[in-house]
C-alpha cells in the first residue's frame, strides 16, 4: 500500500523520526493508526452508555418515576438537585474500595 501525505504530514513526519520519536514513518503512520481506532473504540463505548442512560430515563419517564415543575414549584428544583447530588457523594464515598 502506497500513502501520499500532503507536503506539510510530511515534514511533520520526518521531524519526529529525525528525533528519535518513531524509528520510521511507518512506526508513525502504524501507532498514528492504532490510536484513531482506539479513539474510534472510546467513542462507540460512549455512544453506548449515553444510549443506555437515555433508555432507561424514558423507562423511568414512562413509569410515572419523574417530578414536574412549574412556577409554582420550580424553587424546589435547586433543592432537589441539591439533595440528590448529597446523596450519590455518599453512596460513591460508602462503596468499598478494592486495591488500596
Amino acid at each position: 500500500m502506497t500513502i501520499v501525505l500532503t507536503p506539510e504530514l510530511e515534514k511533520l513526519v520526518q521531524a519526529k523520526v529525525a528525533r528519535g520519536e518513531y524509528h520510521s514513518p511507518d512506526a508513525l503512520v502504524g501507532e498514528a493508526i492504532q490510536r484513531l481506532l482506539a479513539e474510534d473504540d472510546e467513542e462507540a463505548a460512549l455512544r453506548d452508555h449515553i444510549r443506555a442512560r437515555v433508555d432507561a430515563a424514558e423507562g423511568e419517564i414512562d413509569r410515572g418515576e419523574f417530578k414536574e415543575y412549574d412556577e409554582t414549584n420550580l424553587s424546589g428544583l435547586t433543592r432537589d438537585v441539591h439533595q440528590r447530588g448529597l446523596e450519590r457523594r455518599a453512596a460513591v464515598r460508602s462503596t468499598p474500595r478494592s486495591g488500596g
